[in-house]
């Protein structure tokens, strides 16, 4: 009876210590890090750190960084992220746009684009996205508030397509960066229309004398 009563007191705490124990590997192969309830193949609760080659990398609270001076990549140029979704960028310096002549071919001339131009719209708008019902209230109403510029997609689409682009889900972006050499474009259109008149000016001026 004693050994009975022994081997049951053993089986509980066993049982015990697999149930609270610091790593926890489900039956279905989830494996949990301070949880007791894996639902994912790696379901870790608390904070991370992952250390490769000398860098680091740290997931505490809401952040997720690189240690000071660690010079971390997020992808590579063989390695791409496909899409990046974020709320607001911050750069210590202006994003460089991949445009080298060497990973580019049909390269052509832009024809006239002032008269396009003056079909552009800029208007001031509020964004009304589709926000989870968690979304905290401070954020909900800084994206739902907050003035921007811009164009409107569709409208942009109809004058200068390939600036459009179209998700998954039928939303319009706009590849806003697109259009500096179309204003560089305009400008030079328009440099030489002013060259053109100050050139008949002078001419009329010189015939007049």
């Amino acid at each position: 009876m004693k050994k009975i009563i022994l081997l049951f007191v053993l089986c509980f705490f066993a049982a015990s210590a697999c149930l609270y124990a610091q790593i926890k590997v489900a039956s279905n192969g989830n494996v949990g890090i301070n949880n007791s309830n894996p639902t994912y193949k790696l379901d870790v609760a608390g904070n991370m750190r992952v250390v490769a080659s000398g860098y680091t990398v740290y997931f505490s609270g809401s952040l997720l960084s690189p240690s000071y001076g660690s010079n971390v990549d997020l992808g590579s140029y063989s390695n791409i992220w496909n899409n990046l979704f974020a709320r607001y960028a911050y750069f210590y310096y202006e994003p460089y746009i991949m445009s080298d002549i060497r990973i580019k071919s049909n390269i052509k001339e832009l024809f006239s684009v002032t008269d396009k131009i003056s079909l552009l719209r800029p208007v001031t708008y509020t964004l009304n996205p589709e926000l989870p019902e968690n979304t905290p209230a401070e954020i909900r109403d800084d994206i739902l508030n907050k003035v921007q510029y811009g164009f409107i997609a569709q409208e942009l689409q109809e004058i200068f397509p390939e600036l459009v682009t179209e998700a998954d889900d039928g939303l319009l972006s706009i590849q806003y960066a697109g259009l500096v050499p179309v204003l560089v474009k305009a400008f030079h259109e328009q440099q030489a229309q002013i060259d053109a008149l100050n050139k008949r000016i002078a001419e009329l001026e010189s015939s007049i004398k």
